[in-house]
């Protein structure tokens, strides 16, 4: 699995558009002016998510069993949250490409919405 600082570089190169910096709410309005042509960038993202998700579940289920108290990285559930309402606002544009992404969002507020930090639980009320 990649790491998010990867995906992101992946995303700019992709893109051709190397000289941007990533800027989701940039790219987000960009991506609803012009879907097909930021089809790539919509994939890297959505992977973005993904590794997000992964990692936020790995990071709580190693709080859970862990007897050292070590706390959560939040950067983790900030990434997340960043990605999930990218992707909430640019579903529409992109309903084949994210046909499951609402499925896969209520799975992981069902299983985890406890584990969110209260800050990014108000976010997700929003989605």
């Amino acid at each position: 699995m990649a790491s998010l600082p990867d995906l992101a570089a992946d995303l700019i190169s992709a893109s051709g558009r190397a000289s941007e910096k990533l800027n989701l709410p940039s790219l987000q309005s960009k991506m609803k002016s012009d879907p097909e042509g930021y089809s790539s960038e919509l994939t890297l993202i959505y992977k973005q998510f993904k590794s997000s998700l992964e990692l936020f579940q790995q990071q709580v289920a190693l709080n859970f069993t862990s007897l050292s108290g070590i706390a959560s990285d939040s950067t983790v559930a900030k990434d997340l949250g960043d990605r999930a309402m990218f992707l909430a606002h640019v579903t529409p544009f992109y309903p084949k490409e994210l046909a499951q992404y609402p499925n896969e969002l209520v799975r992981f507020l069902e299983s985890s919405a406890r584990n969110l930090p209260s800050d990014l639980g108000c976010m997700w009320h929003k989605l």
